[in-house]
């Protein structure tokens, strides 16, 4: 009972809901929203847009209204100004989330910035480092511990109720279940974290220090692993510039995940840093002299990445990082820059990337659609504003192709189809009549070329499939001996001999047929280890490049030293390398009649 009166402690709870009741009032409609879709009170399906803005809407409010409720009761506000910063700041997030249609994505930004809010909202013009430090402990410890019990609520009733079904018959609808996990989660987690927030803002020196599980990883495994990835990033910072190599495109996420790492590191063992070991004090010294260089090497990657395919969100994000990290790096190397600071920049980084032109979501999109308009005219695929299909869509770079592929994928998954319908609008809907992207593939048709995948293809290879729509039915007139039904055939680039890609099919007693593929496009039939003949499959690959459908193309036969074969292909596949095509596999059907 004492443990369960400490992890579910009535009295403070009770408090809690009275210290924020508006932050409660959200996770009490989110639960009763969540039982009423269980309940099938509310058809979700019919309203899923709506519904799910106000579930947007009402997580963002709780986390607001729990920060102004913590910026008030540190700055003394009255009870007139609370309720407007709660009113104007409520009604800023409703607009992000009821006005733009991409609100999905602006919540990117504002999600992080709500967070980064809690965490400064007491001491954004006053209180120490330490303070700073003792209050977000308690905070985030109160959530980890909020999930723990949680867990134990909802995992013991749980198997509480699943007991009673199994012991004595009972029969509990299954959104009984979803009823517990619903109330555990919207309801008793987010309220018992809201339980461990600070009363008071100012902390000594004898209420900050540091857990004895918290100094054993800061100054055995967070510090040390720093250094590791400090080392490795300099190792390979003078491997690029010995060797001239231009960083990949993954350099600039490395940076950002250690530069990351290290502040965290820096952030969470403050306390420790006079009294620590001898790594974490050198730690304190020189971690932020030794980040300008990753930071310089961090602009100079995202700026190629962002140079060679425009802005995305993710971009935006990785540069808004690198942003941050610079003011760190050059603010603690200068001189030191109060901890709640951290933060309060990164609050600010994000505030300005959520909304306006200059925005993450407005830039990305604008960035991706100059660069689509770009490359169609740089291709002729544009003449007076309009889609002109291209005559060979071979003739395009593979580079381009891949491009403009991946940035109609891009405008699409993100929602963005009105930047493409006026490119595409006689495309045929899919979607009673309102005009839709249908992904890449039907639009990239449109301008006369097949969808080019940006993971698949190498950026040096191209290669074509093309898999005819052959009907089951064989016609096996002719008194043919037999069939082999999907019969294949390859070509190994790293195995060129002929004999060594042969496949075997044993056909009678003591006989077998095989088939043989060179890089000449020519498929060999051998009947018992003797080549019978070589047919020239130029024209089926040719085929095959362009996607005719004709069946006639894809059918050989012909009579050679007694031996009457037929081949019906379905499917083939291969290379193109310096506009030369390559079979390098192909199935069919093969009838024969033997000598």
């Amino acid at each position: 009972m004492k443990l369960i009166a400490k992890l579910f402690p009535y009295d403070e709870l009770i408090e809690t809901v009275k210290r924020f009741p508006l932050s409660v009032f959200c996770a009490l409609a989110l639960f009763a929203l969540t039982v009423l879709n269980l309940h099938e009170v509310i058809d979700f399906d019919k309203q899923t847009e709506t519904l799910v803005r106000v579930y947007a809407s009402l997580s963002v409010f709780f986390f607001w209204f729990g920060g102004a409720k913590i910026m008030s009761e540190r700055q003394g506000w009255s009870v007139v100004k609370h309720a407007m910063a709660v009113v104007v700041g409520a009604c800023i997030l409703a607009a992000f989330i009821w006005l733009p249609s991409l609100w999905g994505m602006h919540m990117v930004f504002v999600f992080p910035a709500l967070l980064l809010t809690l965490m400064i909202s007491a001491y954004i013009s006053q209180g120490g480092d330490l303070s700073f430090w003792h209050f977000n402990k308690q905070v985030l410890l109160g959530a980890a511990v909020s999930y723990l019990a949680l867990l134990m609520f909802a995992g013991g009733l749980t198997v509480a109720l699943w007991a009673l079904e199994h012991l004595f018959d009972l029969d509990f609808d299954e959104r009984t279940y979803m009823d517990i996990w619903a109330f555990a989660g919207f309801v008793l987690g987010p309220i018992y974290a809201l339980s461990w927030v600070p009363k008071i803002f100012n902390f000594n020196e004898e209420d900050c220090n540091a857990p004895t599980g918290l100094r054993f990883i800061a100054n055995w495994i967070s510090v040390p692993m720093v250094f590791v990835y400090l080392l490795i990033l300099y190792a390979y910072f003078i491997k690029i510039i010995m060797t001239g190599e231009v960083p990949n495109g993954q350099l600039a996420y490395m940076i950002t995940g250690f530069a990351g790492a290290g502040i965290i590191t820096y952030m969470v063992a403050w306390p420790m840093r006079d009294n620590g070991s001898a790594q974490l004090k050198l730690f304190y010294k020189i971690y932020f002299p030794a980040l300008l260089i990753p930071v310089g090497f961090h602009f100079y990657a995202i700026w190629e990445r962002i140079s060679a395919y425009g802005i995305t969100e993710q971009r935006y994000l990785v540069l808004l990082s690198a942003i941050w990290f610079a003011i760190l790096a050059v603010g603690n190397t200068v001189t030191r820059v109060p901890l709640r600071a951290f933060p309060l920049t990164l609050l600010v980084l994000f505030a300005f990337g959520s909304f306006g032109p200059w925005g993450g979501v407005s830039l990305s999109g604008h960035s991706q659609h100059s660069r689509l308009m770009s490359l169609l005219e740089s291709n002729n695929l544009l003449s007076d504003g309009e889609i002109k299909k291209a005559e060979n869509g071979l003739d395009i770079p593979l580079k381009d192709r891949r491009s403009i592929s991946s940035i109609i994928d891009y405008l699409c998954r993100t929602d963005r189809d009105a930047k493409l319908e006026p490119l595409f609008k006689d495309v045929e809907s899919e979607n009673d009549g309102d005009w839709n992207c249908h992904g890449g593939y039907a639009l990239t048709k449109k301008l006369g070329f097949d969808y080019v995948s940006s993971n698949r293809t190498p950026s040096n290879e191209e290669y074509f499939y093309h898999n005819l729509n052959q009907t089951n039915y064989i016609d096996l007139s002719g008194d043919y001996d037999g069939l082999i039904k999907n019969a294949w055939a390859h070509f190994n680039a790293q195995k060129p001999d002929e004999k060594s890609n042969k496949v075997r099919y044993e056909i009678l007693e003591n006989q077998a047929v095989q088939f043989g593929m060179s890089e000449e496009n020519s498929l060999s039939i051998y009947l018992n280890e003797n080549k019978v003949v070589s047919i020239d499959v130029s024209d089926i690959v040719a085929a095959s490049v362009r996607k005719e459908m004709e069946a006639s193309a894809f059918i050989v036969e012909g009579v050679t030293d007694g031996l009457h074969y037929k081949l019906l292909f379905t499917n083939v596949n291969g290379i193109i390398k310096a506009k030369e095509s390559i079979l390098t596999g192909a199935n069919f059907d093969f009838l024969f009649r033997l000598p």
